[in-house]
């Protein structure tokens, strides 16, 4: 276990590292643990990193510095993720080795006493493996933490894997909470890593940028968020647009919010459907997409971490769709839920939800009554906060 660091005011306090995939899952826990940071410990000096391309979305107003890896771009293909070219043209066999050296350079110059790793302890492609042999012998002290639900991701599960974490990591967090999924997952995580996971609740971004932005807005009917688009969801969409058309504008109004940019032609091509929809308006994912579900009857959510997180703090009945991916990670997790909260949601397979099938759950859910505050833990990122300052003795540098 490393000592614990000597102060000295010329290195990074804490950096956040964070695996860009295809959703806002990851990037969104390390944001929003940086946000509570610079909330409680404002005087700490904190760095998130990430490809993530809508970094700048989540972090908003909030007073936490980034930096931007050239983004990896992947595709679903039969519920698989398979690498794609970005932005950038290179080949991920040559970006990789790339991002890898970019990030043992911000090791090197930034010398952080803590960095917080989410999902895979080698990162993305093992792109952390330089920096962590980097600080082999340095007092840097390295913190896992990992989702809800793993699933059955090959690349965590591996022996690399388990070689990195006992050779380089300090502690674990899990971003879960027992209530809800029970004592398996973490018990397999801490196994598997021999070492005992901390529990710190889920972390979640709607209740942290309470404390950032007020949530002011109209009312809506319902709020629905498409946060990436697959080979499926042209189609999706095609339904949802009938199933709102046949709800009709007594409920009120609707939100739709999806990534305009990401396939033009097509989003174009839905936007000018949605357009014949008085009572629907389409716009991109940004931080409006929490205002106005703290404002909504009713969601419409994909089952990805964030998004649940998202309804259950804000205790919004929904209708869930579920992704047939694989690693089976949503379907397990929004069914824990289920279970736990059966008239929160609603839930329905992307490749079964026709447009009827769509009208018939979101008109239930319109006419669930709201619960009252969620006995789920839901201040992980609060309480992660807490214990990355623990091992670099600085807990007690909250202000009065």
């Amino acid at each position: 276990m490393p000592a614990v660091p000597s102060a000295d005011k010329s290195r990074l306090d804490v950096l956040i590292y964070s695996h860009d995939g295809r959703g806002f899952g990851h990037v969104s826990r390390g944001v929003t643990i940086g946000m509570a940071l610079r909330r409680l410990f404002p005087r700490l000096k904190v760095l998130f990193v990430s490809g993530f391309k809508q970094t700048a979305t989540l972090v908003g107003s909030c007073p936490l510095e980034w930096m931007k890896l050239p983004s990896y771009e992947t595709r679903i293909i039969d519920g698989k993720s398979k690498g794609r070219l970005g932005n950038t043209n290179i080949k991920n066999c040559y970006l990789g080795p790339a991002r890898a050296n970019i990030i043992e350079s911000i090791i090197t110059n930034f010398r952080p006493r803590c960095v917080l790793v989410d999902h895979d302890p080698p990162g993305k492609r093992d792109e952390l493996l330089p920096a962590l042999r980097k600080t082999r012998e340095a007092d840097t002290i390295w913190i896992l933490g990992v989702r809800a639900v793993v699933g059955e991701v090959a690349e965590i599960w591996s022996a690399l894997s388990k070689q990195a974490f006992e050779a380089h990591y300090h502690s674990l967090l899990w971003y879960g909470d027992e209530k809800v999924l029970g004592n398996e997952i973490p018990d397999a995580i801490g196994k598997y890593f021999n070492t005992d996971p901390f529990l710190t609740g889920y972390v979640s971004r709607f209740l942290e940028l309470k404390h950032w932005m007020p949530y002011h807005s109209e009312k809506y009917a319902g709020t629905i968020a498409v946060p990436w688009l697959s080979a499926t969801s042209m189609t999706f969409l095609e339904n949802l647009h009938k199933a709102l058309s046949g709800l009709g504008e007594n409920y009120g109004r609707w939100k739709i919010f999806i990534d305009l940019k990401k396939i033009e032609a097509e989003a174009n091509r839905i936007k000018l459907r949605f357009d014949d929809i008085p009572y629907c308006s389409l716009e991109n994912v940004s931080d409006r997409y929490l205002a106005a579900l703290a404002n909504s009857r009713a969601a419409l959510i994909y089952g990805g971490y964030n998004s649940l997180t998202d309804i259950m703090a804000a205790e919004i009945p929904s209708v869930v769709i579920v992704r047939g991916m694989n690693d089976r990670e949503q379907e397990e997790h929004v069914r824990k839920i289920s279970q736990l909260k059966p008239s929160l949601i609603y839930v329905l397979k992307e490749a079964k939800a026709d447009w009827k099938t769509l009208a018939e759950g979101l008109e239930q859910q319109l006419n669930v009554e709201a619960g009252g505050e969620s006995e789920i833990r839901l201040n992980g990122a609060e309480v992660s906060a807490e214990k990355l300052v623990e091992p670099l003795g600085l807990s007690n540098d909250r202000p009065a």
